[in-house]
C-alpha cells in the first residue's frame, strides 16, 4: 500500500481534488481518516470526515499504542490510529489524505519513503486571499487564515510533487492521476548503498565513492552523499535517483544512472 498526502495552503483545493479522485478512482484509493478531539461541526459526519472522539478515548487510544501520528492544533487533538491504517490496508487498495506539513513528515519518518507520496496542491495566492475574503468567517479568523496560507506556501519545496491548481478542476485532476499512476507502477528500490562503494556514472564514466546515507530534514527523503574521486568534491541526490535507470533511446536500451565498481581479486 502506497499512502498519498495532499498537502497546501488553507483555499487551495485539497478538498475539492481530494472527493474528485475518491469519486473517479475509488477502485484504487480510500481515504484514510483522521480522529480529532474537537466537536463535530453541523455539516460534518462521523466515520467521513473525522471520527470525532472524546479526550478520554485519546488518552485510551495511547495508552493501548494504538496512536499512529498525531498533532495538535488549536488545542485539539488531530491523529491516525493503526487500526485505521489496518482497515484502508485491508481493502488492497492504496491511501490518501490531506495531512500539514508535520503531519506528513511523521509518516515519512515512520513509513518507507518510498510508500509515502506529497503532493503539493499550488494555487496563486492572490485567488486563495480572495477566496477567503469573499468567505462568510470572521474578520479575525480570515486574517489568520491569510497569514497561515502565506506560511504554507512556503512548504512547497518539501513535497514530492506539485500540482498546479490554476485552470479548471479537470486539469488539476489530470495532473494528480498521473502522479498517482507513476507511483503506484514504479519500481519498488530495495537496493543497499554501503559506504566506502564506489559507483561509476553512466554518462561520463566517473567514479563516486559513497559517504554516507542521510535523511532530508524537510521531508525525510532518504539520500545518498557521495564523493567524486577525481575533485573531492561531495555530493547529495534523493535516494530513488541514485538507485533509478536511464532510458537511453538513441541506443534502445535502458542502463542504471549509477553501476557499482566491482573490485578486482
Amino acid at each position: 500500500m502506497k499512502l498519498f498526502i495532499l498537502h497546501g495552503p488553507t483555499a487551495s483545493g485539497k478538498t475539492m481534488l481530494m472527493n474528485y479522485l475518491l469519486s473517479e478512482d475509488s477502485d484504487i484509493l480510500e481515504p484514510i481518516i483522521s480522529f480529532t478531539t474537537r466537536r463535530k461541526r453541523l455539516q460534518e459526519k462521523h466515520g467521513h470526515h473525522y471520527y470525532f472522539i472524546p479526550r478520554e478515548q485519546y488518552v485510551d487510544y495511547c495508552r493501548v499504542g494504538k496512536v499512529y501520528q498525531e498533532i495538535r492544533y488549536l488545542d485539539e487533538i488531530y491523529g491516525v490510529t493503526t487500526d485505521e491504517l489496518q482497515r484502508v490496508e485491508n481493502t488492497k487498495k492504496n491511501g490518501l489524505a490531506i495531512m500539514n506539513i508535520e503531519g506528513m513528515r511523521i509518516f515519512k519518518k515512520k513509513m518507507k519513503a518510498q510508500d509515502v507520496v506529497s503532493i503539493f496542491i499550488y494555487r496563486d495566492l492572490k485567488d486563495i486571499i480572495n477566496s477567503i475574503l469573499n468567505s462568510d468567517r470572521k474578520k479575525e479568523d480570515k486574517e489568520s487564515r491569510i497569514e497561515l496560507a502565506k506560511n504554507e506556501m512556503l512548504d512547497i519545496t518539501s513535497c514530492d510533487y506539485v500540482v498546479y491548481n490554476i485552470g479548471t478542476l479537470a486539469d488539476s485532476y489530470t495532473q494528480l492521476k498521473k502522479i498517482i499512476q507513476k507511483e503506484i507502477n514504479a519500481r519498488h528500490i530495495d537496493k543497499e548503498i554501503k559506504p566506502g562503494e564506489r559507483y561509476r556514472h553512466f554518462k561520463e564514466g566517473d567514479v563516486y565513492e559513497i559517504i554516507t546515507t542521510a535523511l532530508y530534514t524537510e521531508n525525510y527523503c532518504p539520500m545518498v552523499i557521495y564523493r567524486d574521486i577525481k575533485t573531492g568534491i561531495d555530493y547529495a541526490r534523493p535516494y530513488e535517483m541514485f538507485c533509478g535507470k536511464i532510458d537511453l533511446k538513441r541506443e534502445n536500451k535502458v542502463v542504471n544512472r549509477f553501476e557499482l565498481v566491482k573490485e578486482e581479486n
